[in-house]
């Protein structure tokens, strides 16, 4: 008997008891929607994460100094001629650290392969001022340039790629709050106003060079009604100037900035970092991604086996059926022996029908996850992007539907292998004489 023959025919006899295959087939079709969709989901986290990782540099290593662990009950003496304080928690670490000086920032730019340092500018503005416009807003937040590409962020104009001291970028807030569409406000000019370290007021002009739009994705950690504004690294250090010489504060910082001069010198220059100190704690891009993609997997695996578990109740459920089914046509099979069919053909019709219902299974249940996915990411797909998430939240790839579809195929045939065998044992005289 042919392979098509055996195919032709455990079809004919998976058709025998309907209810019973249908039952086995939507068992396995529920743990190949779900593994599917896990899978899909999987997919589409991952290109969103990359999607936004992609803007952000990988030439930044952000180093900080922990603490140095000594023995210590209570709480620590105060010490008015004391350079650092130990009081900021590492996120995720449960350490202190320790501030860093001037001098440790100055050292980091002499490593070979480093293109520039600078540290955290812990500095705030009181409100920004669009000249020739009498009302102040509020300034929540100041950021420092980046080197990442913001192109893809920006809602007009241009984000430096040349920093000068007088160049500032808004966020989108300013101009729904200003009424004034974001190209109009492109070459304007605006005034700062922030305290000096005697809380005396100072104002500050700069240009404007664009406007970035609201933060979506991994950047919507602040609200989009936030007064983000974002100037140079020169100007923020004149602004730290102003607001903290002669405090006793002034040139300690909580991190430090490294710029590489490529992404090749991370390794040399990490070490070269740990070796001026081996308190140091440097941590860059590569790590955020390594952890992400570590969550992302954990997370997937952990879903994936929740579907394996279906499958595998659903593998009980072919070796039930298929057991039946042995037992409804041990006079068939007796027959089939009677008349010279070998008993590795008997095995592999019992095979070949534990594989088709596997199959069946699998189709039934990636169909059904490419129509919720086909429903989920047109109906959403406005409020995904509006996230930063990206047009997909399920992103369903034909190597997924393969190892789903293969999978089920061989732990169907594997679940089958018993009742196959059972099968191909049983004595041809006593199949005949069973009523």
């Amino acid at each position: 008997m042919r392979t098509r023959d055996l195919v032709r025919r455990g079809m004919r006899n998976l058709r025998r008891n309907k209810s019973r295959t249908v039952l086995t087939v939507l068992a396995l079709s529920i743990g190949a929607f779900t593994l599917v969709l896990t899978l899909g989901l999987s997919n589409a986290l991952k290109s969103s994460v990359n999607s936004q990782l992609s803007l952000a540099t990988n030439n930044e290593l952000t180093v900080t100094l922990a603490a140095e662990n000594k023995a210590q009950t209570g709480v620590a003496e105060y010490n008015p001629k004391a350079t650092a304080v130990t009081s900021t928690q590492i996120r995720g670490e449960g350490a202190t650290i320790q501030l860093l000086t001037k001098e440790q920032v100055d050292a980091f730019a002499k490593i070979s392969g480093v293109q520039r340092v600078w540290p955290n500018y812990n500095i705030s503005a009181k409100y920004l001022q669009l000249e020739g416009n009498a009302k102040k807003y509020v300034v929540d937040n100041i950021d420092v340039q980046s080197y990442s590409d913001q192109s893809k962020n920006m809602l007009a104009g241009t984000y430096p790629s040349n920093w000068s001291a007088t160049e500032i970028v808004l966020s989108q807030s300013y101009t729904d709050t200003l009424g004034v569409p974001a190209s109009d406000l492109v070459g304007k000019t605006v005034i700062v106003g922030y305290l000096d370290a005697k809380a005396k007021s100072v104002e500050q002009k700069f240009t404007i060079a664009g406007v970035l739009k609201k933060p979506t994705g991994f950047r919507g950690d602040q609200p989009a009604t936030a007064g983000l504004i974002t100037i140079s690294i020169d100007a923020a250090a004149k602004i730290y100037d102003t607001q903290f010489n002669g405090t006793r504060d002034f040139n300690q910082y909580a991190y430090t900035t490294v710029l590489l001069q490529s992404p090749n010198d991370e390794s040399s220059v990490r070490d070269a970092i740990t070796a001026l100190n081996k308190n140091y704690s440097v941590s860059s891009l590569s790590d955020i991604i390594s952890r992400i993609k570590t969550v992302l997997n954990s997370v997937t695996y952990a879903l994936a086996g929740f579907s394996g578990i279906a499958l595998l109740a659903a593998a009980f459920g072919i070796i039930n059926t298929q057991l039946m089914s042995v037992f409804e046509r041990t006079k068939e099979i007796g027959l089939l022996k009677a008349l010279g069919m070998p008993n590795s053909k008997i095995r592999n019709l019992f095979s070949v029908e534990a594989i088709l219902i596997g199959l069946l299974g699998a189709s039934i249940g990636i169909i059904l996850a490419f129509a919720v996915e086909i429903f989920v990411n047109t109906t959403f797909r406005q409020k995904l992007i509006d996230i930063g998430f990206g047009s997909h939240a399920i992103l369903i790839s034909l190597p997924n539907v393969l190892i789903v579809a293969a999978g089920l195929g061989l732990l169907s045939f594997i679940a089958g292998v018993f009742p196959a065998r059972k099968a191909q044992k049983l004595d041809p005289i006593q199949a005949l004489r069973e009523e």
